[in-house]
């Protein structure tokens, strides 16, 4: 509908946006409801409805949105119908997968005739890898269901064809599906012209008008008249629907759907899309065709390539003359035949493009169909005269008018076609091409030229065997930028996490609203997460901007990475005489030329780049006071960069005051809801960024440096790496052929070889991968500080600081051997330091802790040196030797600590070890969360520079020659039974590399802090059992051989000696052997014959027990066998576990989908436990063999079907572990069917759910494991709906529930909770379930170094209590159930002191309890959730939060809650809490509850126990007060005489027995006392039970209540005590359980 001035009545509103949040725009208005489940990229689609649904969004039929994120795609698909059938408008939102798992729900939405439409960001489907990016794989998988199915090219098609889609559905009764390109336009922001409002409004009106029935089956149906959505559920209209039909009516309901429902889209669809048209101005058609009437060769596609192929055309037309046209597919289902038909008829040539591939089909699905519809016209033109077998399509009469068909699978996963690639597709056709009827483009089989003789040995293999491999393969003979005229176009270089995509698309925004031009701007980034490299392309144009590809051809190249050149070339296709501009922190211009390699130094030159560089990290430093943030703007300054240094300003007219003008209003747009504050911090980020930059114009190429880039270096780590004997495994292999491309930029040139095909990574290729160019700054150890508390290497999430201790003589050792291995002579040395040690020792026992054992190592020598009694000549030689060993030591780095060396030489002199703390340079990622965990200032941070880096690495190395700490250091004594400082296994270098580092996992991530514990703990145990095992084996083979030896020998008669004698003169002149001998004995007279079934079956059973142990000790790997196998569910864990190439994991993995690793998991089992069986099958049968007990009669049918049910305990401990990992999504919701399932198996699986809490891998979401309130990207807080609605899921009840499983649920904050629950866990014959709080700094909005301070937080707060639950304890909660490691457990809140300055600037503390609230203020997630009250409001309606929670709701009316917490000053402030958070805290404080109900906790006031608990705390305390009176002289005996008395408090009964505690000082009672002066504050005490333990003024333990606990937490401190202090005495009750063997295990404590 035109208007009189001759333009369309809804000509749309300019904007720029991406094709997400286009179809939003449009649904926002238009739909009622959705039902949708995150999944990238199509989540984003999801996530912009909930935050209009929460804002309060009122759509054209006066409603607000509803929505609903249930527990999958299946479900979400379900809720979708559900909608639609009440009458409402629906929509869906989804991607790959999820199209897959709702597929079978998409026939019943059609053959209820539903009118929703499914909005699909096409994403290519999970086969052997998962890829999340673009592919059609999705969109192709669902095209039998019945859904009319349209593709949008861009953000615009998009967008107007939802609200087309919605109107044909709801005109046919036909649900619909709108796709669009993952990524290549889900994610592209790019020009358009939004729909109107009103134009959604008069197009598709309401669902509930009165329309005319558009068909005569509805008419029939329903009348002429009917609701434009029919309503299918409606209590006023009863109505069955989805029946179930049999044989006598199924087959009448299919058939009636095509003629009487499907065949009329095709015409509704044209209806539509012309009526669209009519309003709009905007045309659209079944099929688009471009420049197609005259065209001799046409290019066939759908999605975001069209454009991009108009352009090619464009540019052939214009410069080879060559008739190129594009027809696009805008729709699929109904297949366009009848008008391609004719388009095709008589062209030269046909290329299909398809970003998809069906290898086993006989044509892509394009191509089939387009095949389908020549047949159809050729079948037309073979009829003759009368009427055509297809009225609908055209005759092919004449062989001319059939074309040729070609077919070009590309773009698979968002692989980029660049012009090149369309340019091969159509030289392809010509008849100088190949006319290759099928081929792959962008990619290669075979280099033209290999980078070494090894890969060309490889090449040469693939052609021997597949000598047309090339030709799969087709490349264009040139790469044209075709780009608009008047285009800029820029590059930037950064990482996840540093503000890249908010600055490009605030640079797009600026120069769309600014400059009025047209704009593309999208990010390109794999799957991993924060710190690691990504790239953001923009391009802004007077004209569209047609080209759909990865910029090559740019102007502007912006890298606020300052380490860019050490991982990428960041000046390919910059234009000469381009703009680059570079973050750095050097001061001078030539510091920072000089920082550049000279290799690019002579680029840059040659091409006359203009090379600018910014401080931008100073600049957020000093503008945003949140340290996260500063990451995120340093990148926003360099929007100010790129208007100071690019030609934009001068070739626009723009002035400095514009400019800002308009930066501020988009800033506005974008922050405005965050404050003025906020807004302001940001202009001035980008101001200064405007003004601070600087150009570097004295560019001298430096020489010396040669311009060839080297092969990489073999990764230091990987040299002491066997290689495999199997290819597929072999990491050396992997290294060769893969590996080494991605260290040098070059991992999009990965050939197309069989070994991709199957994308397998060998084990532990993490180490391929150097961290060092993404941190700034590195961890540093100060040894003299150092206590040993183990909290750094326990805590690190990257397995990159290590703890290690060695007597002196391994240090030593070490040293001369890394002499002796460089070439160095140690002919005096090995001997002369036998002597430098007792010297050594000695100074380190004089000057203790504080010891620098580096210095007292260099003093040592020279008195060894000046005490040699060597001649002269030898004496010079033994200081060239050791002048060597200090060079060979370095600067490596040893302390002297309480635990392995003070104790150690108190008890046994010269038995001390010297502890050090290492950090790998290669694995660390700077987060410093290990930092923030010391407590005695023994790490540091340190600005990265090169000398700091060279020191890390010389001090790896040196590391890696150092052998393993001995098991005389260990401080665990049974690991089994959780005896010991548990964590210290991490000592072990074997647990410690349980998971090395490399991988893609976000700064500081908590789930591999608790994974690599996990894993660790998992060897530590099966060390010492395969240790033991291998040994089993060892003697059985040769007890086996033996055995048979002697059976053999026992055929020889030797009673007759002159035959013996015979036998051997015949044999005079040989060498005699066993059978020679037996041969000539038997030759004269027969002996005894041998068993030969019996020998054959003995001599096979030896070669199994031989090639078991060959299994345990060697192996195909080399490495012996894995320790355990993990089933990972696709989620973050898989992401950052798995992205190619790089694996962190020594042992076997897989990923199949997200929801069903636990049935995976089942599967495997069990294969894996046939094969564990076949191996003690040959052992318990070589023990009856070798005991004579073997009888095939008797055991043939038993190990027939002998299994793992049938394995002793022992047989069981040495299986490998199959493990289940995954997150709370794919445990608690999508998968938790199967997880449940697993669970009442029975099976021995063990589960780990890293229970972040928001779908960390899709950016944040409402899973149920969150807590009520959390705001997420799919639980907005908003007017209408303030965050997530439902309370936590409690999947740890849920698994009790199961009665079959043991339960952990723990936190990284009590590694001794954590560590011996999977003890108990792992050790269980039953499944267990691990389910551990896991931070994610970016979903909850934390820093990167406080995983542990928050989980801490969340434990102390009640929002995460950790329990255990072990069937095997009984059969009751309370004897099965415990809540150990919970702080204060008797009271519903802990306390904390908050230390704060007051008003007039003194310093003072108050103790407050630590609720729900106090946690969650703590993390972004939450955030909104709190508002601060000004000192100025305060008044007497005001009440702590706990205080409101204990009165009854009518008592809270008029009453404000508040929490205590700190300004920025440390002053004191009131934090508001929303009626959401005093929900929230209600909902814990009643979990937690419920939870001391199970285990049995109910506060009973016993008198008798008052008395005792009294007498035995004054006791305790003297008794503490005499040892420091022993210790520091008589001013204790002052303090012990005059210190205040300590308060009781009453210890809860648990299980409601009675205390039977004998009187202090019976029954052989000693009290426990701690030597408090030597206390190191390690806390470890204090966690296992502040009842017990506590902290004097000093901050030294001391024992507060000797009474306070089972003695079982006494011993338990005493053995996790870092100083060794605690002495637990003896204990008074003798009934507790295990007390006899508690008592023995403290005896080394007394």
């Amino acid at each position: 509908m035109k208007h009189a001035e001759g333009g369309f009545k809804y000509p749309g509103i300019r904007d720029a946006m991406d094709g997400n949040t286009a179809v939003i725009m449009c649904e926002r208005e238009s739909t009622d409801g959705a039902g949708a489940y995150p999944i990238t990229p199509s989540t984003q689609m999801g996530e912009y409805w909930a935050e209009a649904a929460a804002a309060g969004h009122i759509n054209i039929s006066g409603r607000p949105l509803l929505f609903i994120e249930p527990e999958g795609e299946h479900a979400a698909a379900a809720v979708t119908a559900g909608l639609s059938m009440t009458g409402l408008r629906a929509a869906n939102f989804s991607s790959g997968q999820g199209i897959a798992y709702m597929h079978e729900s998409l026939y019943a939405a059609t053959g209820k005739r539903l009118t929703y439409v499914l909005n699909m960001g096409c994403r290519a489907m999970t086969k052997a890898t998962l890829n999340v990016h673009a592919g059609h794989d999705d969109y192709h998988c669902i095209d039998d269901t019945g859904f009319f199915q349209v593709f949008g090219k861009s953000a615009q098609e998009v967008c107007d064809l939802n609200i087309i889609a919605h109107r044909i559905a709801e005109l046919s009764l036909n649900p619909g599906i709108v796709a669009q390109d993952g990524f290549l336009t889900t994610h592209l922001i790019e020009s358009l012209l939004l729909p109107e409002r009103e134009l959604i409004r008069e197009f598709l009106g309401r669902p509930d008008d009165i329309i005319d029935t558009p068909t005569p089956a509805q008419r029939i149906i329903f009348g002429p008249k009917r609701r434009r959505i029919p309503e299918l559920w409606d209590v006023d209209n009863p109505v069955m629907v989805g029946v179930v039909q049999n044989q006598d009516s199924y087959m009448q309901s299919v058939a009636a759907q095509r003629p009487f429902f499907f065949d009329h889209l095709p015409e509704i669809s044209d209806r539509a899309m012309q009526e669209y048209y009519a309003l709009t101005g905007r045309k659209y058609a079944r099929v688009s065709m471009y420049r197609v009437e005259d065209a001799d060769y046409l290019l066939v596609a759908q999605g975001s390539v069209v454009s991009s192929a108009e352009v090619v055309a464009d540019y052939l037309r214009e410069t080879r003359k060559l008739k190129v046209g594009v027809v696009n597919l805008t729709m699929f289902r109904p297949f366009p035949g009848d008008l391609l038909g004719t388009i095709l008829a008589g062209r030269k040539g046909v290329t299909v493009l398809e970003r998809t591939d069906q290898p086993l089909a006989s044509d892509l699905p394009l191509t089939r169909e387009i095949r389908a519809t020549i047949g159809k016209c050729v079948e037309n033109g073979r009829a003759g005269k009368g009427a055509l077998p297809y009225g609908d399509f055209p005759a092919y009469r004449k062989p001319e008018d059939i074309p040729p068909i070609y077919c070009g699978s590309f773009g698979l996963g968002s692989r980029d076609l660049q012009p090149e690639g369309i340019i091969g597709a159509v030289e392809n056709m010509l008849d100088t091409g190949a006319k290759r009827r099928f081929f792959y483009l962008s990619v290669d089989f075979i280099r033209d030229k290999s980078f070494t003789p090894k890969q060309e040995i490889y090449q040469q293999e693939i052609l021997d065997s597949y000598p047309k491999i090339e030709e799969l393969a087709i490349r264009g003979s040139e790469n044209p930028n075709l780009m608009p005229e008047g285009c800029i176009t820029v590059r930037m270089h950064s990482i996840g996490g540093w503000g890249a995509i908010t600055t490009g698309k605030n640079l797009a925004m600026t120069l769309f609203d600014l400059l009025n031009l047209h704009v593309k701007a999208n990010p390109k980034y794999g799957s991993e997460k924060k710190g690691q490299p990504t790239t953001y392309y923009l391009a802004a144009a007077p004209k569209p901007i047609r080209i759909n590809c990865e910029y090559f051809y740019v102007d502007v190249v912006l890298s606020p990475d300052p380490n860019v050149f050490q991982h990428s070339n960041p000046l390919a296709g910059l234009k000469p005489g381009g703009v680059f501009i570079i973050q750095s922190d050097l001061e001078s211009p030539e510091a920072v030329w000089a920082s550049i390699p000279a290799r690019f130094q002579k680029l840059i030159v040659e091409n006359n780049i203009r090379v600018h560089y910014l401080d931008a990290f100073k600049i957020a430093r000093e503008e945003a006071g949140d340290p996260e943030l500063q990451f995120r703007m340093q990148g926003i300054a360099f929007q100010g960069a790129f208007f100071a240094c690019s030609s934009v300003m001068a070739h626009s007219g723009l002035t400095e005051e514009t400019l800002f003008k308009a930066i501020r209003a988009q800033l506005e747009k974008k922050f405005g809801a965050k404050g003025a504050r906020v807004v302001e911090g940001n202009v001035r980020v980008v101001q200064r960024g405007f003004v601070e930059v600087r150009e570097i114009t004295d560019k001298l190429v430096a020489t010396g440096e040669a311009t060839l880039r080297k092969a990489p270096l073999l990764p230091p780590t990987l040299k002491h790496v066997p290689a495999g004997s199997a290819r597929a495994t072999d990491i050396h292999r992997f290294w060769e052929q893969t590996g080494n491309f991605y260290l040098t930029g070059q991992g999009n040139d990965n050939l197309v070889d069989p070994f991709i095909g199957l994308s397998l990574i060998p084990v532990a290729t993490g180490v391929f991968r150097d961290m060092t160019q993404i941190r700034f700054q590195h961890p540093d150890w100060v040894p003299e500080n150092c206590t040993a508390c183990g909290k750094c290497y326990t805590v690190c999430p990257d397995s990159a600081i290590s703890g290690l201790v060695h007597s002196v003589a391994e240090v030593f050792d070490t040293v001369v051997r890394r002499m002796e291995n460089h070439g160095h002579p140690a002919t005096h040395i090995r001997k002369a330091i036998r002597g430098t040690e007792p010297l050594l020792r000695t100074r380190l026992n004089a000057e203790g802790e504080r010891s620098d054992v580096q210095r007292l190592i260099r003093d040592s020598l020279a008195d060894t040196l000046a005490a040699s009694d060597l001649e002269t000549q030898q004496k010079l030689e033994l200081e060239n030797e050791i002048k060597l060993f200090l060079e060979e030591l370095g600067e490596f780095r040893f302390s002297i600590t309480k635990p392995y060396f003070v104790q150690r030489e108190k008890n046994a002199k010269g038995s001390g070890g010297l502890l050090s703390i290492t950090v790998d340079p290669y694995a660390c990622k700077g987060c410093n969360e290990c930092v923030r965990v010391c407590e005695d200032a023994a790490l540091l941070t340190l600005p990265q520079t090169k000398d700091s880096v060279a020191r890390l690495t010389r001090e790896w190395d040196f590391w890696e020659s150092l052998p393993t700490t001995s098991s005389q250091f260990s401080r665990i004594d049974n690991l089994d039974e959780k005896i010991g400082a548990l964590e210290t296994l991490l000592l072990d270098k074997k647990n410690f590399r349980s998971m090395v580092g490399g991988d893609g996992a976000c700064l500081g991530c908590g789930e591999k802090t608790v994974v690599h514990l996990f894993t660790a703990t998992v060897e530590a145990l099966m060390q010492p059992r395969v240790q033991e095992h291998i040994g089993k084996l060892e003697k059985l083979i040769a007890d086996l051989e033996q055995h048979i030896r002697l059976r053999m020998a026992s055929t020889l008669n030797l009673n007759d000696v002159t035959a013996i004698d015979h036998a051997l003169d015949k044999l005079r002149d040989q060498d005699v052997t066993l059978s020679s001998f037996s041969a000539s004995l038997d030759a004269d007279r027969a002996g005894k014959t041998i068993d030969a079934e019996w020998l054959k079956w003995v001599t096979h059973l030896l070669d199994k027990l031989r090639h078991l142990k060959w299994q345990y000790t060697d192996g195909t790997t080399h490495r012996g066998r894995a320790r355990m196998g993990m089933i990972n569910s696709t989620g973050c864990t898989s992401v950052w576990g798995s992205t190619f190439p790089y694996n962190p994991y020594p042992f076997p993995w897989a990923n199949h989908l997200f929801q069903d690793s636990p049935s995976m998991a089942m599967g495997v089992f069990e294969g894996h436990m046939a094969k564990m069986a076949e191996g003690f099958k040959a052992i318990r049968m070589a023990e009856l063999e070798l005991a004579g007990e073997y009888n095939a009669a008797k055991h043939d049918e038993f190990f027939t079907y002998f299994n793992w049910h049938q394995f002793t305990d022992e047989e069981f401990h040495l299986c490998p572990a199959v493990v289940a990992v995954g997150g709370d999504g794919a445990m608690y919701d999508i998968g938790f069917q199967n997880l449940s399932r697993l669970m009442m198996t029975g099976k021995p699986i063990k589960v780990l759910v890293l229970d972040t809490q928001v779908y960390s891998n899709t950016g944040g979401q409402a899973c149920t494991s969150g807590f009520l309130g959390q705001v997420s990207d799919m639980a907005q807080y908003g007017k209408a709906i303030k965050g997530k609605e439902e309370i936590r899921k409690e999947i740890g009840l849920i698994g009790m529930a199961h009665r079959t499983t043991y339960v952990l649920q723990g936190s990284i904050s009590n590694t001794t909770h954590l560590i011996e629950g999977f003890i108990e866990g792992l050790n269980a014959r039953r499944p267990a379930l691990f389910n551990v709080y896991s931070p994610c700094m970016p979903e909850h909005g934390i820093g990167d170094d406080v995983a542990q301070h928050q989980s801490k937080l969340a434990v102390e707060s009640r929002a995460y209590p950790v329990f255990r639950y072990n069937p095997d304890k009984g059969t009751t909660p309370e004897e099965c159930f415990d809540l150990e490691a919970n702080p204060d457990i008797d009271n519903d809140w802990p306390a904390y002191k908050i230390e704060y300055i007051e008003e007039n600037g003194g310093k003072a503390s108050l103790d407050v309890p630590m609720t729900f609230a106090d946690f969650a203020v703590t993390e972004g997630r939450f955030r909104k959730q709190f508002r601060t009250a000004p000192r100025d409001t305060w008044n007497e309606n005001m009440v702590p939060l706990h205080e409101l929670l204990e009165r009854p709701e009518e008592d809270r009316e008029g009453l404000y809650p508040y929490i205590w917490a700190l300004d920025r000053k440390q002053k004191l402030i009131r934090v508001i809490p929303s009626q959401v958070v005093v929900r929230s805290c209600e909902e814990r404080l009643g979990f937690w509850r419920m939870l001391k109900s199970l285990a049995g906790i109910r506060p009973e006031v016993n008198p008798r126990q008052i008395v005792e608990q009294t007498r035995a705390e004054f006791a305790s305390q003297l008794a503490a007060k005499l040892v420091e009176l022993a210790q520091g002289g008589g001013t204790a005996m002052m303090n012990a005489l005059s210190g205040p008395a300590a308060t009781t408090a009453l210890a809860p009964t648990v299980n409601a027995k009675p205390s039977s505690a004998a009187p202090v000082g019976g029954d052989g009672y000693v009290a426990p006392w701690i030597d408090s002066n030597e206390c190191t504050a390690c806390d470890e005490c204090i966690k296992i039970n502040p009842k017990i333990f506590a902290y004097n003024e000093k901050k030294k333990a001391y024992i507060k209540d000797a009474r306070g606990g089972p003695y079982k937490d006494l011993v338990r401190a005493a053995e996790k005590c870092t100083a060794q202090v605690i002495h637990p005495g003896l204990p008074a009750d003798h009934s507790e359980s295990g007390i006899d063997k508690l008592i023995k295990r403290a005896q080394k404590f007394q």
